[in-house]
């Protein structure tokens, strides 16, 4: 297994298993939260108490740095299932957000990845933004932290140009002509599954309870939640199906967005900029114009532009308050009437009872589990999370868990029965 030949520095991390356990299919792009030098991004992953590392990385110069050959998995999506399959690639990035990456940085990586897809036998990357696709690399071969862990990894931008970045890497592969990958299928989502992924997907992005019931409920009073309501009445009189009307989107033939609600009523938040809306964003990310992830992250990006209206819905008191915030500060419809104030409050009330209640509830008796580990590498750590110190090495053996919790570093983090302290259970089997 042979590495890159465009690496201009090499520094390797003693942070890594040798070899990996499973032949290189997927990609992992991440962004290093910093314009940092290959020699820095180096230094990070150099001590062994960093507990993580990179196949390679990228400078903001656009050198390309080694820490970890290929022939090894490296620490890097908090996943070891993951890490073991994928070639992982740091990208020198800005410190906020979405984390922008330079023009530097990203035609180093669209050069390292065609590299790597050569000398792999990798016959094409493909994305369409699924994290459910996760391991079934015929249907998608690139993978994101965020995906294992609570992070934003690898940030909205390059997660964004996803698509985009698989498109590119093709072309030079002459699998296409350089187009985005095809679209994917809308999703068939039934209505409570749809509730529950749009619940999910908001409250990971550090937005209290009113303010995701708030803008849950603009989104059902304005499409009743029907996964399939991709046209109004408007469509409906030219006689246009779901699967019709999607297609047409799609493919670029239909563009009149002014008078649908399709993708959950976010089409109104997209005929105004033609040139970077929903169709576009699909299109980037290799997905339908009726994919409910996608539709989700398009929204987030969106939303994230109005800083005021962000601003109220991190501080908001109720649900009234979070869904005027998106009905007057984001929507802004023709009709912001009291009685339609009232119906969309109502919406989100439904939804914050239904999920916070139950959230609330008190939570079932933990029961402990056995789990064994193999690893001669694996810590111990005070609390759950990379961030907390390390006590000491845990032998191979097996290990009562009394405990589970997320941090950083580890998709869950279980507790030890000695209370000695916490281990992350991606690298312990359940027995």
């Amino acid at each position: 297994m042979s590495n890159s030949a465009l690496v201009n520095y090499t520094r390797i991390s003693p942070n890594k298993n040798s070899p990996r356990n499973h032949a290189i299919d997927t990609i992992s792009i991440h962004c290093v939260v910093g314009q940092l030098s290959v020699e820095t991004i180096g230094n990070v992953f150099a001590p062994s108490s960093a507990g993580c590392s990179a196949n390679y990385g990228i400078g903001a110069d656009g050198r390309i740095g080694m820490y970890v050959e290929e022939k090894d998995r490296s620490w890097c999506t908090s996943s070891g299932a993951n890490d073991n399959r994928a070639i992982t690639i740091e990208c020198a990035s800005d410190t906020t957000s979405p984390y922008a990456v330079n023009d530097k940085v990203y035609k180093a990586l669209i050069n390292l990845l065609v590299d790597i897809c050569q000398r792999n036998g990798i016959k094409s990357l493909k994305w369409q933004a699924n994290k459910a696709l996760i391991g079934q690399v015929d249907k998608q071969n690139m993978t994101v932290h965020r995906w294992f862990a609570n992070k934003a990894c690898p940030g909205d931008y390059l997660y964004n140009l996803h698509g985009q970045i698989a498109a590119e890497v093709n072309k030079r592969l002459g699998v296409s002509s350089g187009a985005a990958a095809p679209a994917a299928k809308p999703q068939q989502t039934s209505k409570t599954t749809a509730e529950k992924t749009i619940w999910n997907f908001l409250s990971g992005k550090g937005l209290n309870d009113f303010a995701v019931a708030g803008i849950m409920g603009n989104l059902f009073a304005e499409s009743a939640l029907n996964p399939r309501n991709l046209q109004n009445s408007y469509e409906k009189k030219l006689n246009m199906t779901d699967d019709k009307y999607t297609a047409a989107v799609d493919n670029g033939t239909y563009n009149n967005f002014v008078r649908d609600s399709a993708g959950y009523g976010l089409a109104q938040w997209t005929y105004w900029s033609r040139k970077q809306g929903l169709l576009d964003h699909a299109r980037k990310q290799g997905a339908s114009i009726g994919d409910l992830n996608m539709q989700l992250s398009f929204l987030w990006k969106e939303l994230s532009g109005y800083t005021a209206v962000m601003n109220t819905l991190k501080t908001a008191a109720s649900v009234l308050a979070a869904s005027n915030a998106i009905l007057t500060g984001f929507e802004k419809p023709a009709d912001q009437s009291a009685a339609v104030q009232k119906k969309r409050a109502e919406y989100g009330q439904k939804y914050y009872d239904k999920y916070v209640k139950k959230a609330a509830a008190a939570p079932a008796a933990f029961t402990p589990y056995l789990v064994k580990v193999t690893a001669t590498d694996l810590r111990i750590r005070k609390g759950p999370g990379t961030n907390t110190s390390i006590v000491r090495y845990c032998p191979p053996g097996a290990y009562t868990i009394i405990a589970e919790s997320d941090g950083p570093g580890a998709s869950k983090w279980g507790q030890l029965k000695s209370k000695e302290g916490w281990i992350a259970l991606d690298y312990a089997k359940k027995i």
